[in-house]
């Protein structure tokens, strides 16, 4: 005995051949790509990918390849449910050898890590000595230029001179503090 199948509604009534008797199946329709994607949880370039790659059942009007879609919870949830999933990967553990080469390139990557930022302490504490070395001669040369301005006009004089702006921003970059 074939199938039977009547609409009524959200439900969908289907002879079941076995016992002859009606079953009630909800079906309810989903129209659109974003009531789809909503009801499968992704977004919507993802469920138009898995209607063409994975043949995710939705319908057309006839005649329109690209036009609106529909498509029912009760099919979307039988192809979720029919769908082949993927093998879990399995963890590598301690005694692979790839892992132990792993870690051990981690544990290499760390300890330069360490030894950069160790270096890098020992350029910043330099630099900071630079430029306290560079105000400290700006100011001495800022004297001279003053002590020879009052005995002959160097006309170079004014773009030797540092505001005090400037000297404020030296300041900060002053020898770092004892730890």
């Amino acid at each position: 005995m074939a199938e039977r199948i009547y609409f009524g509604g959200s439900t969908k009534v289907v002879m079941n051949p076995a016992t002859n008797m009606p079953t009630q199946i909800s079906t309810h329709i989903l129209s659109g790509w974003k009531d789809i994607a909503s009801y499968l949880g992704k977004g919507v370039r993802t469920v138009q990918r898995y209607e063409e790659d994975m043949r995710l059942p939705v319908r057309r009007p006839a005649g329109k390849a690209r036009a609106s879609v529909v498509a029912t919870k009760t099919e979307l949830d039988a192809w979720i449910a029919a769908s082949p999933v993927r093998k879990e990967s399995q963890l590598a553990t301690a005694s692979d050898p790839r892992c132990a080469r792993s870690m051990a390139a981690v544990k290499q990557g760390i300890e330069e890590m360490h030894t950069l930022g160790e270096q890098m302490q020992g350029l910043r504490a330099e630099i900071s000595r630079s430029l306290f070395l560079l105000q400290a001669n700006i100011l001495a040369l800022q004297g001279e230029v003053r002590g020879k301005q009052s005995t002959m006009r160097n006309p170079f004089a004014e773009s030797i001179s540092v505001s005090p702006a400037a000297l404020n921003l030296i300041g900060e970059f002053a020898l770092p503090k004892a730890s």
